[in-house]
């Protein structure tokens, strides 16, 4: 819980109130501390591996019209029958499954990715059974993200954007799959 809470600090995506409990815990926990520290510096060496500042994003201003608002309103209508249609079909394929892994054998992962100019990120790995899982947009900016469940051990995972395998490429470790594709290795 704590690498998603620095996960979402360092994105700037936490309210001014949980900012401040934010440091209150960094301040009276070390090891929670040094964390941080860590995360931070692999931020930004990411950031400078791959030549963005995230800081520098400008907000998009949209035009507002009725048109536009009328087609959002309907997309949006389509996109929760959609959720709920998908939500349906997995609870029918869950409810005869007695023996599910209980949930104190798994952790809660936050994965997240900078990608420019895409329009579908999805996460697949072992812990997955290799189906694709959507990752959402945060807000307007390039940044991806998806908070599962993962069971304890180690697993291999990659990202598809746009159709396309790639390696995470803030993992520690990867190795080369019996398909010549590149996946992480994530320790849970």
């Amino acid at each position: 819980m704590k690498e998603i809470l620095i996960s979402q600090f360092i994105d700037d995506e936490l309210s001014l109130i949980e900012k401040k409990e934010f440091v209150i815990n960094v301040k009276e926990d070390e090891h929670f501390f040094n964390e941080t520290i860590d995360m931070i510096d692999s931020e930004m060496m990411i950031r400078k591996k791959i030549g963005k500042k995230a800081e520098n994003f400008k907000e998009v201003e949209y035009k507002k019209s009725g048109n536009l608002k009328k087609i959002l309103l309907f997309a949006a209508m389509i996109m929760i029958g959609i959720v709920f249609v998908i939500k349906s079909i997995n609870f029918v394929k869950n409810e005869g499954n007695i023996h599910q892994t209980k949930s104190i054998d798994k952790k809660e992962y936050r994965f997240v990715i900078y990608e420019e100019n895409v329009g579908n990120v999805e996460l697949a790995g072992s812990f997955t059974n290799w189906e694709k899982i959507p990752l959402k947009r945060v807000g307007e900016t390039n940044y991806w993200e998806i908070v599962i469940e993962i069971p304890k051990g180690e697993h291999r995972y990659a990202f598809i954007i746009n159709g396309k395998i790639v390696a995470d490429p803030t993992a520690l470790m990867v190795e080369q799959d019996d398909f010549g594709h590149i996946n992480s290795i994530l320790e849970v």
